[in-house]
């Protein structure tokens, strides 16, 4: 214990670097952002870990021979670089509430949203939904573990005074994680839209033979049955696309940590 102790005090800049790299990274991580988790436990959680990593990261540069000015500019770098690790698992997380969105719209819950105490906003009801399934597999998939994992291989790749810099090849990533995101949730909410059009091209066809059927009223219901019935059958398909949607956010989250390095 006394020789953690004296680690600690010689290697205290340090220790406050790897300290605001992981803060960086529980402020926009999944999970570990989330509002519902007391402040204290995020902080603990983070120094814990920073207990961890510190004997076993090595310095390359003399940290505790710089001056107060040069220690701030490492720490906002630090932390800085940890929020672009944490909101990287953020962004495929997003895919839930695009997914979401396309669904309640083509139900017709669009004009209803829900409030959402963990990010303490407003959601489409179909997305906190997801949001809530798919926090729960993360946690029976030991998504956090893996998030710990690849925090600690950043380390590796990224050392503690690695000069930050986001060059093309980091924002063309970027621009195709979004895409990627963009598919995936066309791709969640298929099902859905495929069912919801074919009871419109039905209700076009009874509007067709019966007009004097008012057909915004029996529509509206039956997309509502028609959508929620099709929402539980593909229920059975939502355990295979998360093991996919997060096989593909810790595989890029891995990709950007090296294309980080290369600058």
């Amino acid at each position: 214990m006394n020789n953690l102790f004296d680690i600690i005090l010689f290697n205290m800049n340090l220790f406050f670097l790897i300290f605001f790299r992981i803060s960086g990274i529980f402020i926009v991580a999944p999970i570990f952002s989330r509002k519902n988790i007391p402040m204290m436990v995020k902080i603990g959680l983070s120094v814990l870990i920073t207990f961890i990593l510190l004997p076993i990261i090595s310095m390359d540069f003399m940290f505790y021979q710089i001056t107060f000015g040069e220690l701030a500019f490492y720490v906002i770098k630090e932390f800085l670089l940890g929020i672009i690790i944490g909101f990287v698992g953020f962004l495929y997380f997003s895919t839930l509430y695009l997914a979401g969105t396309i669904i309640d719209t083509q139900i017709g819950f669009a004009m209803v949203n829900v409030m959402d105490p963990q990010t303490n906003s407003q959601m489409p009801i179909m997305s906190s939904f997801y949001n809530i399934i798919f926090t729960l597999l993360f946690l029976a998939m030991n998504g956090h573990h893996l998030i710990i994992r690849a925090l600690v291989y950043s380390y590796n790749v990224l050392p503690v005074g690695f000069t930050l810099s986001i060059g093309e090849e980091m924002v063309q990533r970027l621009i195709s994680i979004m895409t990627e995101i963009f598919i995936l949730s066309f791709r969640f909410s298929a099902p859905i839209l495929a069912t919801i059009f074919l009871a419109n091209v039905l209700l076009g066809i009874l509007a067709r033979t019966m007009p004097q059927m008012n057909v915004f009223i029996v529509g509206l219901p039956l997309k509502i049955i028609v959508g929620l019935t099709t929402i539980l059958i593909t229920l059975q398909f939502v355990i295979p696309f998360s093991e996919r949607l997060f096989d593909r956010m810790f595989h890029t989250l891995y990709e950007v940590i090296q294309i980080l390095s290369r600058g």
